[in-house]
């Protein structure tokens, strides 16, 4: 049976995650800085078949769309160095037939670097800055000496190049989720979004140019010039694939369906009204269920407490030129 809310360490993670990863009065306390778009997704016959959930029978449906930098703190540059990119964020929150709203959020990094609750406090602690480097290396070997599998996604994130653009970036679900027919059949899927563009990134040589926070004026100039996709992949197990621990990927060659395009086509106008919306990777509907994945239900959680502190608070700080605009 999944924990309840009032068992998962909510106001600890909050409390780790204000204390070592430069979280601001007013904002997320995590994908701080961020840009809403809009525009719609259109689901395969392929996904219709696996599914009757409403955003997957066919017709366009509208959507809201949250491209973001991960950090904590809103100030915090896109890349972590000319060469490492930082993680990214994509929220989607789908406009039902029914008036009903459906939600999921991934992010570019294959898989997440906690299995449980208690593993995300302690790897969100090891961000705090120790002396003049972050994170703290001690913090980090410590614990991945008692989480050896969480090792290639933490060598993946190290490695990661930064973005050229939201456009250019696949962003991976990373949670096991089921998809339920009309006959009440049940498939687990993972789902990732793969940009139409393709994907890219920026060399050293080019970092240079560009400001410390590029990708929401890119993705601004992007949108000027055109429409902005992604297709909807489904990934499918085996039997030897876990589907409650987020932090392994399934292997690359398993087998794969693609499920829609995400078309995004407008920056929405008021950002400081669309920057209170919630995306919730706990946001089923009828045709889609979660997962025993623990991080699912504590994730909801945090983002539950995040916005009620945030919407209490003033901004201490002036927000980001985006925030404004």
């Amino acid at each position: 049976m999944a924990a309840n809310n009032q068992e998962l360490p909510v106001l600890p993670a909050i409390q780790v995650m204000e204390e070592s990863t430069g979280t601001k009065a007013g904002y997320r306390r995590a994908h701080a800085r961020g840009l809403v778009v809009r525009g719609t997704f259109q689901a395969t016959p392929a996904a219709a078949a696996l599914t009757v959930a409403e955003h997957f029978q066919g017709a366009a449906v509208p959507v809201q769309i949250r491209l973001s930098n991960a950090a904590g703190n809103p100030f915090a540059p896109d890349r972590q160095s000319s060469s490492t990119g930082r993680a990214l964020g994509l929220g989607v929150r789908f406009g039902l037939p029914s008036g009903a709203v459906a939600s999921w959020a991934a992010v570019n990094i294959p898989a997440f670097p906690a299995r449980t609750p208690e593993d995300f406090l302690r790897i969100t602690a090891a961000q705090k800055p120790f002396l003049s480097l972050q994170p703290n290396p001690f913090k980090i070997i410590a614990y991945l000496l008692t989480r050896p599998q969480v090792l290639p996604t933490i060598k993946a994130i190290a490695k990661m190049k930064p973005a050229r653009s939201f456009g250019c970036t696949r962003f991976n679900g990373i949670h096991t989720y089921f998809l339920v027919s009309g006959k009440a059949d049940r498939q687990a899927i993972r789902y990732a979004w793969l940009p139409r563009a393709g994907i890219d990134s920026v060399p050293p040589s080019e970092s240079g140019d560009l400001p410390p926070q590029y990708l929401l004026e890119e993705m601004r100039q992007r949108l000027s010039r055109g429409p902005v996709q992604w297709d909807l992949q489904f990934q499918f197990p085996e039997a030897s694939d876990s589907l409650v621990d987020a932090s392994r990927a399934w292997p690359a060659e398993r087998q794969t369906i693609l499920a829609g395009t995400l078309t995004v086509t407008a920056v929405e106008p008021d950002q400081k009204a669309a920057d209170g919306l919630v995306f919730d990777p706990t946001g089923v509907v009828p045709g889609l269920e979660m997962s025993d994945d623990p991080l699912l239900r504590f994730r909801s959680a945090v983002y539950s407490e995040s916005y009620r502190r945030r919407s209490q608070e003033t901004p201490g700080e002036a927000p980001p030129p985006d925030l404004d605009q």
